[in-house]
């Protein structure tokens, strides 16, 4: 009995497993098979579906990065083609013609404006004229104030272009009511246009009056000459 056992030790590691698995109910025998077949099936796919698995979803990532990168240098370069098949040069000559023929008829419009208007140099001997008409009327101050520029924007610059400057002056004269009315009124009536812009009537000791009278023209020339 006892060399029957010690030979049995001597016998190789799979003869043992392989006596034990024969003594084995089928039921055991079948679990046995599948938990085996399941840990092959499981190392294979650790070790060798899931790495090829894993180093093909990276190359389709790297390939669809690769492949938006090429439609977005696409789209810039079709952007980049039609900016240089534009003449912006020729649009913006354009504007600069448009802006010089409105510029012209600004001009234009202006100088008749202004042509309505007595000249600067004209209105000394224009109100000299009308006291001349209105012998009770007699001037006690003429004032001329700092004539104001009438600017226009320059085409393509922030320079400023001064057509016009407006001249204005305040007349204070003396009289009785009646007389002074008249010479208003005259002033008023003058083919040569002058723009009264307010008027003041104080009565200093009956029938004597004051009247202030703040006129106004338009002209080129800066300088003004007075009474």
């Amino acid at each position: 009995m006892k060399t029957e056992n010690s030979s049995s030790r001597n016998w190789p590691l799979w003869v043992k497993y392989q006596t034990r698995f024969a003594v084995l109910q089928i039921r055991e025998k079948l679990a046995i098979l599948f938990a085996g077949l399941f840990i092959i099936l499981y190392l294979g796919y650790l070790f060798i579906v899931e790495p090829i698995q894993i180093q093909a979803n990276k190359q389709h990532q790297a390939n669809t990065q690769a492949q938006q990168k090429i439609t977005q240098n696409r789209t810039q370069l079709a952007m980049l083609e039609q900016a240089l098949s534009n003449d912006y040069t020729k649009e913006l000559r354009s504007q600069i013609v448009q802006a010089k023929s409105e510029l012209a008829l600004t001009d234009e419009k202006l100088s008749q404006f202004s042509k309505g208007f007595v000249s600067a140099e004209r209105v000394p001997s224009m109100l000299q004229q009308l006291l001349k008409e209105s012998t009770e009327v007699k001037v006690v101050s003429f004032k001329v104030l700092e004539p104001k520029a009438v600017d226009v924007t320059k085409v393509g610059a922030n320079e400023a272009k001064t057509l016009f400057f407006e001249h204005q002056m305040v007349l204070t004269l003396q009289g009785q009511y009646f007389n002074l009315q008249q010479y208003l009124a005259s002033l008023k009536q003058s083919k040569e246009k002058l723009l009264i812009q307010r008027f003041d009537y104080q009565v200093e000791d009956y029938p004597r009056a004051q009247l202030i009278i703040h006129i106004a023209t338009v002209s080129a020339n800066e300088k003004f000459i007075a009474l």
